[in-house]
């Protein structure tokens, strides 16, 4: 399959377009109040996972950023893509929080032993 038909049917989200360190020059696409700091590749994968959409992950090198880790999936388009990145923006944060309030209380729980 030839990358301009993926590109018909599909969105490419890289990690880069989620996080809230980098400028809209740098590829940020979404607003800063919206955007998560250091966006891994493995987190954006759980969050697709989480709000049901199937995704591909691929470990490539943003363009613009080929000397920073990065990666990227590919979802299939559905609805509007700004408004796609910012739930799974929010849905990153959420399990960010989620997990540190589970580290928190494991740690609570240690402490009482």
């Amino acid at each position: 399959m030839n990358l301009r038909g993926e590109r018909d049917r599909n969105w490419i989200i890289w990690t880069f377009n989620l996080d809230r360190r980098k400028s809209r020059k740098e590829g940020r696409k979404i607003a800063k109040k919206l955007a998560v700091s250091n966006v891994k590749l493995s987190e954006l994968v759980e969050a697709c996972k989480a709000l049901n959409i199937p995704c591909r992950a691929e470990e490539k090198k943003y363009p613009k950023c080929w000397w920073e880790e990065g990666g990227r999936v590919v979802v299939p388009k559905s609805g509007s893509k700004p408004e796609l990145m910012r739930k799974i923006a929010a849905k990153i944060a959420e399990l960010r929080e989620k997990k540190e309030q589970e580290k928190k209380s494991r740690k609570d729980k240690k402490k009482k032993k």
